[in-house]
């Protein structure tokens, strides 16, 4: 109660009579002076009493934010998938043939061509094969053109003893036997020849075995691993060398199938790796379903050759999809009964904009959730005035007003 208008105290019935002039209009009669100072003391107290009583308190609506529920009937939904950023081509280089390694190249990080040496293995046993096989060839190279020279004169004289038996000169038999001649050496000069193909394939084989012992590379890349050190006795296709191809890198993303059906090769879509956001290119959708998480895997090339192998990247993929509802600020939900969520509004005004609005639950339903806002559904109307923040402050029927 303020104290301009409080009402005074009641002055005490004694107090009166005794201020009240008599009748006769002399003075009252003041009594001991005991009494008079009581009397004072009691109006003292009784005023005091009255301007110390506490004012009712005022209650005031508590300020919020608010937002206006605009319903929507198509809405982009943008989904993030984990995949794995590979190389091009990764391969685990290692001889073909077994051998002692006699020197490796190159070292791990170097980058490399294709067709440059790697590594080699210890050629001399090789090497002392190929003089061999060379000198067997020389022979049978000479045998051949020893049985050749052999079947021109043998047949120089067969054809001498064919016209002398035409002229009578010898008999039958001396030509057949000359004939038969000639074509024992042709027989002898065909086998020669094959001698010396056979040395000509052995030294073929032999230089082939040369090449491969000697590791080069297949590709344009980096080595990213080295295992083993010269001295070792390696196995054919023990691995010895890993080199990462030096091309733009792959993504390598499983998405669900429904997904993977709006996608198709040359789409870019915005890929992230740590902390660099780049756009990545669709290059291909594999046909078969992975077998443990029955997703469908798509390739996506990275603009960059300077991602580390094996990293971590998010394809964020956005898809258009039909669906009543409200989009809101994540903030403005409440988790109420029984697993359900609510919003809290504000219900109609009251008599006079000093008292604000009441609070009022609607039960809502999320239906997806995307950054700081979520879409729900459920009892909100189109342009109820939803309490964006700081729903812990409220509850159900209590009065707010809106924040400017």
């Amino acid at each position: 109660m303020d104290s301009a208008t409080a009402t005074p105290p009641a002055t005490p019935p004694a107090l009166l009579s005794a201020l009240r002039p008599s009748r006769w209009g002399r003075p009252p009669s003041w009594g001991p002076p005991i009494a008079i100072a009581a009397a004072a003391a009691g109006l003292a107290i009784a005023a005091v009493a009255v301007f110390r009583q506490p004012r009712p308190q005022v209650q005031r609506p508590l300020p919020v934010a608010v937002v206006t529920a605009q319903p929507v009937s198509q809405f982009l939904t943008s989904r993030d998938y984990t995949g794995e950023v590979v190389a091009g081509r990764s391969s685990s280089l290692g001889f073909e043939l077994p051998g002692t390694l006699e020197r490796v190249l190159v070292e791990e990080g170097d980058r490399v061509v294709a067709g440059q040496p790697l590594a080699h293995l210890d050629r001399r046993r090789l090497r002392a094969q190929r003089q061999q096989s060379l000198a067997q060839r020389n022979v049978a190279a000479a045998a051949v053109e020893e049985v050749r020279q052999q079947l021109i004169l043998a047949e120089l004289q067969r054809d001498r003893r064919r016209r002398l038996h035409a002229q009578g000169a010898i008999s039958r038999e001396d030509l057949d036997q000359q004939i038969h001649g000639s074509a024992a050496l042709r027989s002898r000069l065909v086998q020669a020849e094959g001698q010396v193909d056979e040395a000509e394939a052995r030294l073929r084989q032999i230089d082939v075995d040369l090449a491969r012992s000697v590791l080069v590379a297949p590709f344009d890349g980096t080595v990213s691993r080295r295992r083993l050190d010269e001295g070792v006795v390696v196995s054919g296709g023990q691995a010895l060398i890993t080199l990462v191809e030096a091309a733009p890198l792959e993504l390598r993303v499983g998405v669900p199938p429904d997904a993977a059906r709006g996608l198709r090769p040359g789409q870019r879509h915005p890929v992230r790796v740590g902390d660099r956001r780049l756009q990545a290119t669709v290059s291909a959708l594999l046909p078969e379903l992975d077998a443990g998480s029955r997703t469908a895997t798509v390739v996506l090339r990275l603009p960059a050759e300077d991602l580390p192998v094996g990293a971590t990247a998010r394809l964020s993929l956005r898809r258009s999809e039909t669906g009543a509802g409200f989009w809101l600020p994540t903030t403005a939900l409440v988790a109420a009964e029984r697993g359900l969520w609510s919003v809290y509004v504000l219900g109609p005004a009251g008599p006079s904009l000093e008292q604000g609005r009441q609070v009022v639950r609607r039960l809502v339903e999320p239906l997806h959730s995307e950054g700081d806002r979520s879409l729900v559904r459920g009892t909100l109307r189109p342009g109820d005035r939803v309490i964006a923040a700081g729903t812990h402050r409220v509850v159900p029927g209590v009065r707010v007003t809106e924040a400017p």
